[in-house]
């Protein structure tokens, strides 16, 4: 059997719903962070560690009162290897955090790949 890995995105209420119902969109995703400073570069951003996902979700910029979640994302470690190996997805240090932590950042092209192969699922605790 092949082995899963597990991903965590921190996000807004609002933004979760739409990757969960929609999958992620590039169009979405470049109008959100348009003007906004990112750690490395224009992408979707997430970690191996859940406490660094709560950490963003607690800082993104469409939780106006609605609230913040994390969502979990489980792909094949085959899949996410070719995503490295074609060089749209990297693992990073994160910088200008208090504490240390890495990342994983997928270009949008990466996205459509992402869709078809990844499970996208509300982190429910355990």
């Amino acid at each position: 059997m092949e082995e899963d890995v597990i991903l965590y995105h921190g996000t807004d209420v609002k933004s979760g719903l739409d990757i969960l119902n929609n999958g992620l969109t590039a169009k979405k995703l470049l109008m959100l962070q348009a003007g906004r400073p990112v750690q490395t570069r224009t992408g979707w951003y997430t970690a191996f560690d859940l406490e660094i996902a709560w950490f963003f979700a607690s800082l993104a910029p469409g939780d106006r009162g609605q609230g913040y979640t994390v969502l979990e994302i489980r792909i094949k470690t085959k899949d996410l290897t070719k995503l490295f190996d074609l060089g749209l997805a990297k693992q990073s240090v994160i910088y200008n955090v208090p504490f240390a932590a890495e990342q994983i950042w997928f270009d949008v092209t990466a996205f459509e790949f992402l869709n078809t192969n990844a499970d996208f699922s509300p982190y429910r605790g355990g």
